[in-house]
C-alpha cells in the first residue's frame, strides 16, 4: 500500500476589527516544507501537532508555506491571496489524500470576514467531495456555516489558557485518518449564538468548566465523536458573530443535535457569568512594592495577544507618576522610537517620545534615559506550556531605560506570553520586579514559576468595555443588546 501523503498549511492569525493597523506580510513568519516539519516536530502548536501526527502514522506530509502572525488589525488582502494561491497551486497537483488545515479561525482581511471559509472552500472545489478536508481552530475562532460548509470536521481547543494545540490538531489528524478508512463517517450538528464572553472565560474556572465537563461526558458516553465549544473573540464586527457548538456524531444526526444544543442552552443560561471585573493595577502594584516577588502583569486593556496595537503608555505612566522606581520590564510598540535608538546607537543617552499613536487612553511619554540595547532578528522558542516549542523572532528592537525601568521598543508589536521575549533580548525575567505583558490569559501559564502572574483592569482597544466600539456589522448580541434565545442550527453530512 502507498504510503498516504498530506497536504497542510495555510494562513493563521487573530485578527481585531477596531485595531487600525493593517496586518502586513512583514508580520508573518513564514515556513515550508521539510524544515518546517523538522523544526516544528514535538511543538505544541496546530502545526506541531500535524508533524507529530504524521509521524506517528507513518504519513508523509506536503507544506507549500505556513504563514503565522501575531494577532493585531485585520490582514493584507494582497497577503491572503498570496497564501489562498500557493495552497491552491500545491492542491491542484492532486498528489496527497486529505487536506488538514492548522489555522486559527478568527482572523479577517480587510475585505473579508471568513477568509478560512473562503480559502477552504477554494480547496474544495479543487479536489471535489472525495478528499476530506479537515481543519484544527483556536476556540476564540469565527465561525459560521461558510466556514464549516467545506470542512468535513473542524476541532477547537478545549482550554483557555491554551494548552491543547497540539492535541486539538491530533482530533483533525484522526478524523481526517478516520475517513481514508472509512471507520469515521463525519455529520454535524452545529448551534449559533449571538452572545460574547466578556472575560470570566477561562476553562480553569468558572462556567466554562461544567460546560466542558458536559461536553467531555457526551463523548464519553458516545453520544458525540467529538464535540468543540467556540467562545468567539470579542473584537471582531463581523456578520453572525457569537457563540458555536459543534457535535459531531459518526453516521448519526439526532445525539449529536441534542448534545449541541443542550451546550448551547448551558452557554446561555450562564451568560451573565462570563463577565469578570479584573484587579485594580494599582492594587498590584502596591502588593508588588510589599512582596520579595516578581509580579508579571497582564495589561487587559492593549493586548497584542487579542489583538490590540501594543503601544500602550498606560501603565508606564503610571510606574512614572507614582515613582514606582524598582527593576521592570515594559514592552511598547513604537518603531519610529526604534530607529531613533539605533540611529543614537547603544550607551548614548536621549530625549525620547514613544508611544500612545493607537492606544490612545494614555499619553504618548517623553523622558530622558539611556539606550542599553539595540538589535534585529533575535530569535524566540517558547518555553511553554503554552505553544511550548513555537519558533518566533523579535524583528527589530531597542532597550530604553527611565531609571530602573527598561522599555522594550519593538517595531512590531508581539504578545510576550512567554519568558524568552525578554531574555532573547538579554532582560532575565528573574531579576525585574515588575514585568509587563500584552497578554491576558495565556503568558500565566508560561510565567507561572517565575512569580505573580495577574490580569489588571486597564483601559484599551482591548478591555471589554464593548460600547467603546462602533459597531456595524455584528449587533444585535448579548449583552449590547437584550435578545430572545432563538440558536441557528446549521447541519452538515459528507
Amino acid at each position: 500500500m502507498a504510503k498516504r501523503r498530506i497536504l497542510t498549511g495555510g494562513i493563521a492569525q487573530e485578527s481585531h476589527s477596531f485595531n487600525p493597523i493593517v496586518t502586513r506580510r512583514e508580520r508573518f513568519t513564514i515556513i515550508e516544507g521539510q524544515s518546517a516539519i523538522e523544526r516544528n516536530r514535538g511543538a505544541n502548536s496546530t502545526f506541531g501537532g500535524v508533524v507529530d501526527s504524521a509521524y506517528e502514522a507513518g504519513v508523509e506530509l506536503i507544506v507549500p508555506g505556513l504563514f503565522r502572525a501575531e494577532s493585531g488589525g485585520p490582514v493584507d488582502d494582497k497577503v491572503f491571496a498570496e497564501v489562498s494561491e500557493i495552497m491552491v497551486d500545491a492542491a491542484k497537483r492532486g498528489d496527497f489524500d486529505a487536506i488538514i488545515l492548522p489555522l486559527h479561525g478568527g482572523m479577517l482581511t480587510e475585505t473579508l470576514s471568513d477568509p478560512e471559509g473562503v480559502l477552504a472552500q477554494r480547496l474544495r472545489e479543487i479536489v471535489g467531495s472525495g478528499v476530506p478536508i479537515t481543519a484544527a481552530f483556536d476556540l476564540h475562532a469565527h465561525v459560521r456555516e461558510s466556514t464549516l460548509a467545506p470542512l468535513d470536521f473542524l476541532s477547537a481547543y478545549l482550554t483557555n489558557p491554551h494548552e491543547d494545540q497540539s492535541a486539538t490538531a491530533k482530533r483533525a489528524f484522526r478524523a481526517a485518518m478516520g475517513i481514508l478508512d472509512g471507520t469515521f463517517n463525519p455529520v454535524l450538528a452545529a448551534t449559533f449564538l449571538p452572545m460574547l464572553t466578556l472575560g470570566n472565560d477561562t476553562t480553569l474556572s468558572g462556567p466554562l468548566v461544567s460546560i466542558h465537563a458536559n461536553a467531555s461526558e457526551a463523548v464519553k458516553q458516545g453520544r458525540a465523536w467529538d464535540v468543540s465549544i467556540f467562545n468567539c473573540q470579542q473584537f471582531l464586527d463581523v456578520p453572525s458573530m457569537g457563540q458555536v457548538v459543534l457535535a459531531y456524531g459518526n453516521g448519526e444526526y439526532d445525539e449529536a443535535y441534542q448534545v449541541a444544543n443542550e451546550l448551547i442552552r448551558m452557554l446561555w443560561e450562564l451568560r451573565d457569568e462570563f463577565t469578570c471585573k479584573y484587579p485594580l493595577l494599582e492594587n498590584e502594584l502596591a502588593k508588588a512594592a510589599e512582596s520579595d516577588r516578581t509580579i508579571i502583569v497582564g495589561d487587559q486593556g492593549d493586548r497584542v495577544a487579542a489583538g490590540g496595537p501594543g503601544d500602550s503608555t498606560y501603565i508606564l505612566n503610571h510606574l512614572l507618576e507614582n515613582k514606582i522606581d524598582v527593576e521592570t520590564y515594559l514592552p511598547i510598540y513604537d518603531p519610529d522610537a526604534v530607529e531613533r535608538c539605533h540611529s543614537a546607537g547603544a550607551t548614548s543617552e536621549i530625549t525620547l517620545t514613544f508611544g500612545g499613536k493607537y492606544c490612545d487612553v494614555s499619553p504618548s511619554v517623553t523622558a530622558n534615559g539611556k539606550v542599553i540595547g539595540a538589535g534585529e532578528n533575535v530569535p524566540v522558542v517558547y518555553e511553554g506550556p503554552s505553544d511550548a516549542g513555537t519558533k518566533s523572532f523579535i524583528e527589530r528592537y531597542a532597550i530604553f531605560k527611565i531609571g530602573k525601568i527598561s522599555v522594550l521598543l519593538t517595531n512590531q508589536p508581539y504578545s510576550y506570553i512567554d519568558p524568552d521575549f525578554f531574555r532573547a533580548v538579554g532582560l532575565d525575567p528573574a531579576r525585574a520586579k515588575i514585568i509587563v505583558t500584552r497578554s491576558g490569559y495565556h503568558f500565566q501559564l508560561n510565567f507561572a514559576k517565575i512569580g505573580h502572574v495577574v490580569t489588571v483592569d486597564t483601559p484599551g482597544l482591548s478591555s471589554y468595555y464593548l460600547d467603546q466600539f462602533s459597531w456595524r456589522k455584528a449587533r444585535p448580541f448579548y449583552p449590547l443588546d437584550e435578545i430572545e434565545y432563538e440558536p441557528r442550527q446549521y447541519m452538515r453530512r459528507r
